[in-house]
């Protein structure tokens, strides 16, 4: 039985800004720092990845929505020194792009295609989130109906199907 994606979407998100924690300590209960002050303020983080800890160290970079994004950084600058963070910087000019289907996991190479189908167009993904039923980049604003349109010729037989 040929393994086909169901209900595919293509989805969007230009209301984000990528917050990033620079130089943290890579040690146990850092997210939890963060994330759990994050929440305890009423804060909601629609993605999120770590990079680093070879020397000790990692950054921490997630998106907030437009709206939470003053207060985000406030709390933030507010407790860098108890994090010990290098810095903290954001980016306000990303969009997230997203292809959503039911059962996507069960599907070998979507998210293979997702990337080469962005790179052929010369958009760099600054960073990628995936599920059972999502795979979403994070991109330069500026890029999105390019990425938005090469994804669709890329999935037309599937987007098509739906």
């Amino acid at each position: 039985m040929e393994k086909t994606m169901k209900n595919p979407v293509i989805m969007t998100d230009q209301h984000i800004c990528k917050v990033t924690i620079h130089s943290v300590p890579d040690r146990p209960g850092i997210a939890a720092e963060v994330f759990g002050r994050l929440g305890e303020e009423g804060l909601n983080v629609s993605m999120m990845t770590a990079s680093g800890g070879a020397s000790g160290r990692t950054d921490i970079s997630f998106t907030v929505g437009d709206e939470d994004t003053s207060k985000t950084l406030n709390l933030l600058d507010s407790v860098r020194g108890e994090l010990e963070a290098e810095k903290i910087t954001k980016r306000d000019d990303v969009v997230s792009v997203s292809l959503v289907a039911d059962q996507m996991h069960r599907i070998p190479g979507v998210a293979g295609r997702i990337f080469r189908t962005l790179s052929s167009e010369g958009i760099n993904i600054d960073m990628i989130s995936a599920s059972a039923t999502a795979v979403t980049c994070v991109i330069d604003s500026r890029l999105l109906d390019k990425a938005v349109n090469a994804l669709r010729q890329e999935f037309s037989a599937e987007l098509t199907q739906a």
